[in-house]
């Protein structure tokens, strides 16, 4: 049986058995183990129909912060029912799904969840959030700041949803202890994403190929491996490190909804420098031609303009500058290692061989990275190289 059938059908599992078992021995009828104040001071809208056809009304349930003014539009979290309800009692009625739709709600938010049918239920979860979109603001819905909410078996269609098909007001996703096979992984959706590490070792299995898929594609995932924690830690483990989750989970979606104001002003020097630390030339040579254009005397930003550009197939821009930034004085051996770089990536060994030489007689001593970096790679061949590296200590 694959992991997702183990899951769904442990989930219907536990909604057959629910009427029969007490609370307190309920998974479903939890609450959430971090809790929040002002839980009992939001307000409920219950089964506002969004879909209708010939078999069944559906309807989702509302609820909003406590004092949320008329008129006022808040950003919303989902509730994904991805499994469908099952005969008689809904998801969205379960205790740990009203507890955690009471808990975004006391966190200043509006939270919903939905009624949806097995055999229909990625067409129902699509409506579900159509139905938003187009009259979310009816229910104080801002319909351009919409999160997801998704765990276990849920996360299957729910996923491929929100990876496949989900719109622009959709802005963001949180998973707990599932996987799925989306068609794609989107590089433009935040999605934290917690693993229970004492979870079946299948799923598991299946939610590290997932991320593997996450980290490969460059998605903006955050990925937090609980080792600690079971499936269901949310509802069940009442430890530091499962109520910690559900902190993050808060604090993900508020830095999604009312993300942090911007400084005044952008550190130029710092973003260029982010590009060349990190060995992206393109966009380093793009932030240091803008740096200079206000810091024209800034010998270091010439030099690694200068490199960048020599990196990225410029070479009469990448000659420009490199001269430029020794007639500022950047004339230090390491500057001048730098030089030589820059000249042998362009193909101008003399020019190089040049600039290294000055840089050896000036004081630098590293021939472990002569005879290793790349960049020199052009030189090693010459004779004249062979001398200059002859003169530093094995």
């Amino acid at each position: 049986m694959k992991t997702t059938a183990l899951l769904t059908a442990a989930v219907c599992a536990a909604a057959s058995l629910s009427a029969q078992t007490p609370p307190e021995h309920d998974v479903t009828e939890q609450s959430v183990v971090w809790v929040v104040p002002g839980l009992d001071r939001v307000a409920v809208r219950r089964d506002v129909p969004y879909k209708t056809d010939a078999t069944k009304t559906l309807g989702l349930d509302v609820y909003s912060p406590p004092g949320a003014r008329a008129g006022e539009l808040l950003p919303a979290v989902v509730f994904i029912n991805g499994v469908g309800d099952a005969e008689g009692r809904s998801l969205k009625d379960w205790g740990i799904y009203r507890s955690w739709a009471r808990t975004v709600a006391a966190s200043g938010w509006i939270a919903v969840t939905f009624a949806s049918r097995g055999a229909q239920v990625e067409a129902d979860v699509a409506d579900a959030f159509a139905f938003l979109a187009k009259d979310g603001a009816k229910l104080g819905i801002d319909s351009k700041r919409i999160a997801a909410w998704a765990c276990s078996a849920n996360v299957t269609p729910g996923l491929r949803f929100l990876m496949d098909a989900a719109g622009p007001g959709v802005i963001g996703a949180v998973i707990y202890y599932g996987s799925s096979d989306p068609a794609k992984i989107r590089t433009d959706l935040p999605v934290y994403f917690a693993r229970a590490g004492l979870d079946s070792p299948r799923l598991n299995a299946a939610i590290d190929a997932l991320w593997a898929r996450a980290v490969a594609a460059g998605a903006p995932w955050q990925m937090v491996n609980a080792p600690g924690s079971h499936h269901a830690f949310d509802a069940l483990d009442e430890t530091e490190e499962s109520r910690r989750i559900v902190r993050e989970t808060l604090a993900f979606y508020r830095d999604l909804f009312e993300p942090p104001a911007a400084p005044p002003t952008a550190n130029a020097a710092r973003r260029a420098l982010s590009f060349w630390f990190g060995n992206e030339y393109g966009k380093a040579a793009e932030a240091y031609a803008d740096y200079v254009k206000t810091h024209p005397d800034d010998a270091t930003a010439w030099l690694r303009l200068g490199l960048s550009q020599a990196h990225t197939s410029q070479p009469d821009a990448a000659r420009k500058s490199l001269e430029k930034a020794i007639s500022l004085g950047g004339s230090q051996p390491a500057d001048l290692y730098n030089v030589a770089c820059g000249y042998a990536l362009l193909g101008q060994k003399d020019r190089a061989l040049d600039a290294l030489d000055r840089a050896v007689a000036g004081g630098f001593r590293n021939r472990r990275l002569l005879e290793r970096d790349d960049d020199l790679a052009s030189l090693r061949g010459e004779e004249r190289f062979q001398k200059i590296l002859a003169r530093l200590a094995s």
